[in-house]
Order: structure tokens, then sequence, then C-alpha cells
């Protein structure tokens, strides 16, 4: 079951090949809700964000995958279905393209589907919002306190890839070289 949209045949994730996996990275707390297939390519739901992947079909060149458009929810509109059989994710539909207007099996589901992760999603992306504004201010503070020559406890965070504690000043993880905050 993905969010309270019960799997059916219709309705159940279409698997996405090998190939594909390696066109796109994950966010940190990012994990994948569902998968559909869409002319090309396939429409991919997560946890804080909606995006395509697509496999490029050009001339006398090896097949490979690609990330199309990205619709992240803090700011995402709730989807519509468009002519019965599409649907849209975004209002600036590309004549030729149609950027965000994607043809799936079962619409009505998929627009569920995208409902229900979209309300968490919003709530996910204000505490990762929160928790980055919280660094931000550590390391100013930080830095305001050294540009007066006060002494200042040293603040640890925790590098979200291996766990080590390090100090919030540092721009790396000094265990596995990782980007903090």
């Amino acid at each position: 079951m993905v969010g309270s949209v019960p799997l059916s045949a219709e309705t159940e994730p279409d698997p996405l090949p090998a190939p594909a996996w390696r066109a796109f990275d994950l966010f940190e707390g990012e994990a994948l809700l569902n998968a559909w297939k869409v002319p090309r390519g396939f429409l991919v739901l997560t946890n804080l964000r909606c995006f395509a992947v697509y496999e490029s079909w050009e001339l006398f060149a090896p097949r490979s995958w690609g990330l199309g458009p990205q619709f992240f929810f803090y700011n995402l509109r709730p989807p519509v279905i468009v002519l019965g059989r599409f649907v849209q994710l975004s209002e600036e539909v590309e004549e030729a393209g149609a950027v965000g207007r994607f043809a799936v099996r079962d619409p009505p589901a998929v627009v569920e589907a995208i409902s229900v992760a979209l309300a968490s999603g919003r709530t996910a992306w204000a505490a990762r919002r929160e928790e980055t504004q919280r660094l931000i201010r550590a390391r100013q503070q930080i830095r305001e306190q050294r540009a007066a020559g006060v002494a200042h406890p040293e603040v640890m965070v925790r590098c979200s890839y291996c766990g080590n504690l390090a100090n919030a000043a540092l721009r790396q993880c000094p265990s596995c070289g990782a980007r903090l905050g």
C-alpha cells in the first residue's frame, strides 16, 4: 500500500530498470514511494518530490537514462487530470514537450497517490528547512564570536551519512568527507 491508496494491477509500482536508477540521486532521508510508466520513461514519486526519468533515443548513440523535470513538494500545487488520460503537475506546459503533463495508465490513482504524498512531503520539507536554518544560525553565531574574540563552545552536529559528530563550523565531515548541513 502506498499512502492510503491500495495497490492493484493498475496502481502497483512499475519496476525501474537498473540503468534508470543511475540517472538520479535521492536526497538524504528521501524514499521511493512509487513509479509509473510514461512514454519513454517513468514518473517517480518519493516522499519529497516527483520527477521524470527518461530514456534517450538519440540516433547512432547508445541508449542512456537522464533526469527529466523535477517537482518539489514544498511548492507543488495539487495535481490535476487533463483530457482524462494525463496527470498535470505544473501549469507551465511547453507547447512541444508538455513538460509538466504525463500520460499514465490510471490517472485518478496517480493523482491520489501524489496528493497523499504531497501533504506529508510539505511537512518533511519544512523540517529540513528548519534544520538548515538552525545550522546556519549556529555557524553565524560562531563566526560572530570569533570576530569578537570571544571563546565559544563547539557546536557539534551529527553527519547525515556516517553518523559521527563533527564541529558545526566545518563544511565537511572529518570522518567521511560528506558535506555537513
